[in-house]
């Protein structure tokens, strides 16, 4: 309970501190300006990703507009809360399009960036999302950029250690509203391992332990699979464990922040996933150390994702000579772009390719324990 209530504190306090930033960005807004969206949840259930991106988006335009902004144009972020709330994601895509926003970066889950496509392409402006990962994004001819790979990849990196490990028989748990993303898993696994069961929630209080303890028995499983956030994962793996359904535990790189250490517990200790980014080789970043200075953390993965976002759309807007008319074919012409740790390629539909790596959470940490690409 204790770190509980830590954890809600730091990130009380981490709003209060974003929202300064906020008004600081908004205030010192020039007159010539270009204008940015930012969508994420950063608020309801999924709010973690939302938030740390809108953290290091802020710090961006502040960095960039100390320097001199692109072409001598300042950037304007204009923020909008998805509030964990996909209907309201055309709402707010449509608002941003109104504010003047030449592109929108955001759309951190892969159902919220399907939603968004449809409005933004109608209004050509292009979308690039840190974290959107699902497989049902790739290969489209449309404005969605992201500067992450699909995730399709990680469940045969996953499923292939579960083999080896002689667990064949694995309990599927997954966040409902989030389809697009536990599907990719859910398909890649199927093949590869049998699924004893399928657990799918809305809320946390939906999922049903009963049937769990039920499947444990018949037909038995030899380990755990968890697509959800890192909040989500943290409590559900805890609540496993106090019913005293400990399994080997493998987690979706939706979970891979701190988050699901301060509420897993040793409940998560031993957990294996696949993730996109490697922490500590962005630790002595100007993102990292202005990250830690303004609030008071370790800039996470969504964090670093978002920076990536954020450097590739300027690389668009300085080709496009800060012409929203150019950004988009700016954006298509770029191959491969310098990230916050490493050279990140873009295809010709705007996915990413970068470096794969696996990670277990040990002695409360997580641990990178290899690279799977």
């Amino acid at each position: 309970m204790a770190s509980l209530t830590k954890a809600i504190g730091m990130n009380a306090s981490i709003v209060a501190l974003a929202a300064g930033v906020i008004l600081s960005t908004v205030g010192c807004a020039s007159r010539k300006e270009i204008v940015i969206g930012f969508a994420a949840s950063m608020s309801g259930m999924d709010y973690m990703l939302g938030v740390e991106g809108r953290n290091a988006a802020m710090l961006f335009v502040d960095e960039l507009n100390a320097s001199g902004g692109v072409g001598g144009s300042k950037l304007r972020l204009e923020v909008r809360d998805l509030a964990s709330d996909d209907s309201r994601v055309p709402i707010v895509a449509r608002e941003l399009v109104e504010a003047g926003a030449v592109a929108i970066v955001g759309f951190y889950s892969s159902s919220s960036a399907l939603a968004a496509i449809p409005v933004l392409q109608e209004a050509g402006v292009p979308i690039i999302s840190p974290t959107s990962t699902a497989d049902s994004l790739s290969g489209l001819d449309d404005v969605f950029f992201r500067t992450i790979m699909t995730s399709v990849r990680d469940p045969l990196v996953l499923g292939k250690q579960m083999r080896e490990a002689g667990q064949s028989r694995i309990l599927f748990i997954a966040a409902a509203y989030n389809k697009p993303y536990y599907e990719t898993y859910l398909k890649g696994l199927e093949p590869l391992v049998t699924i004893s069961g399928t657990i799918r929630y809305s809320t946390l209080q939906d999922i049903d332990y009963g049937l769990i303890e039920g499947l444990a028995r018949n037909p038995g499983y030899d380990a755990v699979m968890i697509v959800a956030s890192s909040l989500d994962t943290g409590t559900i793996a805890q609540k496993l464990a106090l019913l005293g359904l400990r399994k080997p535990l493998y987690l979706s790189g939706w979970a891979g922040n701190e988050d699901v250490i301060t509420y897993g517990g040793a409940a998560v200790e031993g957990a294996l996933l696949v993730h996109q980014v490697d922490v500590d080789l962005s630790k002595d970043t100007t993102l990292s150390v202005r990250y830690r200075a303004v609030f008071g953390r370790e800039a996470s993965y969504g964090a670093i994702e978002t920076w990536d976002s954020m450097l590739l759309l300027v690389e668009g807007l300085r080709a496009a000579k800060g012409d929203a008319r150019k950004l988009y074919p700016a954006l298509k012409g770029i191959k491969s772009f310098q990230g916050t740790s490493s050279t990140i390629t873009i295809d010709s539909t705007g996915d990413a390719r970068r470096a794969l790596y696996m990670k277990r959470i040990q002695n409360g940490h997580f641990t990178v324990t290899g690279r799977a690409d």
